[in-house]
């Protein structure tokens, strides 16, 4: 899922592009990370709780049934690299982008998340017309997901909430600035399997960041930031193979260039073994600003 606008991170001399980039800002990755968390389902997540005999079984040769599948897996690890390029306020630039997730299982209803997410942006032309400027962050979010209601074989539905927070760090040499970013957040992920093999899920999260600069940082407490992310993603599920299109609409409420875009995914994931997993994913964004972004993203997940 794409970014949200947020944080002045390199000052007013670029204040009209570079620090309400939706997909390169902290708060940005604050608010897909509480999305990402808690708001919506993985591959490996649906085949557990929603998989049918022939999905369940399409790595084992046996048959099980769903509240069968990974009941001994109760960590997931993976990576998951991605690139692309966005445009706004008449400059455009490129990201790119690597995240490690991590989800370790405490018992039937509770689920740590864990996410590092990284980035590197490089702005075309930024710095007076005539030299590119880059900027690279990190941070780490951490999330309890909640199963409220567990998917049993004669209920069709689950629902679950996450609260999370999150440290970030921005920072650019050409600009000489950066910031701080600490994020709270509450995701929920209401799923329900209206035929075998297909699942609904409406997704909603809310963020909450602030901003601490750092180097010549302006003014951090205007760009303080609440965004609400909401969204519905539809999956298919064909023996080792699930598919997803998903779209999704973001708010920021505080005033900033890009308040307001939509998402527009598909993704693919294929289950190798019982416990591992490729993905892939493209997704397209346009909002207010002129701001329009394509990116994709491949990934592997592991199971143990």
């Amino acid at each position: 899922m794409g970014g949200l606008p947020a944080a002045n991170l390199f000052g007013q001399l670029n204040y009209d592009y570079v620090e309400n980039s939706p997909v390169s800002g902290g708060a940005g990755d604050a608010a897909a990370d509480c999305f990402a968390t808690g708001g919506q389902m993985n591959a490996d997540e649906l085949s557990t709780q929603f998989g049918t005999e022939s999905s369940a079984s399409a790595s084992s040769g046996a048959v099980a049934k769903p509240s069968d599948v990974g009941v001994g897996a109760q960590q997931q690890a993976g990576v998951e690299v991605g690139g692309g390029s966005f445009r706004f306020g008449g400059q455009k630039a490129e990201l790119y982008t690597v995240k490690i997730p991590y989800s370790r299982k405490l018992n039937e209803r509770a689920t740590l998340e864990l996410s590092l997410p990284f980035s590197y942006t490089v702005y075309d032309k930024a710095l007076f017309g005539i030299k590119d400027a880059k900027a690279y962050g990190g941070g780490i979010n951490a999330g309890y997901a909640w199963q409220a209601f567990l998917k049993k074989d004669n209920v069709p539905y689950r629902w679950k909430i996450t609260p999370s927070t999150g440290l970030y760090y921005r920072d650019s040499a050409d600009f000489r600035e950066g910031a701080w970013v600490v994020n709270a957040g509450l995701s929920s992920s209401f799923a329900w399997q209206f035929s075998p093999g297909w699942v609904v899920n409406i997704g909603n999260a809310i963020s909450f960041a602030w901003n601490n600069g750092i180097k010549n940082y302006p003014d951090p407490i205007r760009d303080n930031q609440q965004t609400l992310k909401n969204g519905i993603q539809l999956y298919r599920m064909i023996d080792r193979w699930t598919l997803a299109a998903y779209i999704m609409d973001t708010e920021a409420l505080n005033e900033t260039f890009v308040d307001s875009y939509q998402t527009y995914g598909v993704s693919a994931g294929f289950k190798i073994t019982k416990t591992s997993s490729l993905k892939a994913s493209l997704l397209y964004e346009n909002g207010n600003g002129s701001y329009q972004s394509v990116r994709g993203t491949v990934g592997s997940t592991w199971q143990f």
